[in-house]
C-alpha cells in the first residue's frame, strides 16, 4: 500500500494543474502552511493523512480512493460538483467580465445608432450603481 501513498504528490500536482490553480493559492484553500505541498512535491514525499483530509474536504468531488492509490477516476461518479468545480470562480469571473467588455466594445462600434444609444445607456448606468 505505501506505494501507492508514496505517490499521491503526483496526484495532487494533477489536481492542482485540473483546477487550474498555483501551489500556493492550493494551499491556501486546503489551509496548510506556507511552501508544504510545493515542498512535498519537489521530494516526491507522501502526504500526512490530515493534509488529504483538508484536500477532501476542500473538493469533495475528488475520489479518495483515486487520491489514496491512483485507482478509478479522479472525480466521484455521478458527482455534479466536478463539473460546477472544474474552473476556479476567480477565473470565470474574469474571462466573463472580458468578454462582456469584448460584446459591449463590438456593439458599441455597430453603425446602428439604436444600439449605440442602448449600449450607452446601459454602460452609463452600470457606472452609476458603482
Amino acid at each position: 500500500m505505501s506505494e501507492f501513498i508514496d505517490e499521491t504528490y503526483k496526484r495532487v500536482e494533477e489536481i492542482i494543474i485540473h483546477k487550474r490553480l498555483n501551489i500556493r493559492s492550493f494551499e491556501e484553500l486546503i489551509n496548510v502552511s506556507n511552501n508544504s505541498i510545493g515542498s512535498a512535491i519537489r521530494r516526491k514525499s507522501a502526504f500526512k493523512s490530515n493534509v488529504l483530509n483538508k484536500i477532501l474536504q476542500t473538493f469533495p468531488e475528488i475520489d479518495p480512493t483515486w487520491l489514496l492509490t491512483g485507482k478509478g477516476s479522479m472525480f466521484l461518479e455521478n458527482d455534479k460538483t466536478a463539473i460546477l468545480n472544474d474552473t476556479p470562480l476567480e477565473y470565470t469571473k474574469i474571462e466573463f467580465k472580458d468578454k462582456v467588455k469584448s460584446v459591449l466594445l463590438e456593439l458599441f462600434l455597430e453603425e446602428d445608432v439604436v444600439v449605440k444609444e442602448v449600449v450607452k445607456k446601459q454602460i452609463k448606468n452600470y457606472l452609476e450603481d458603482k
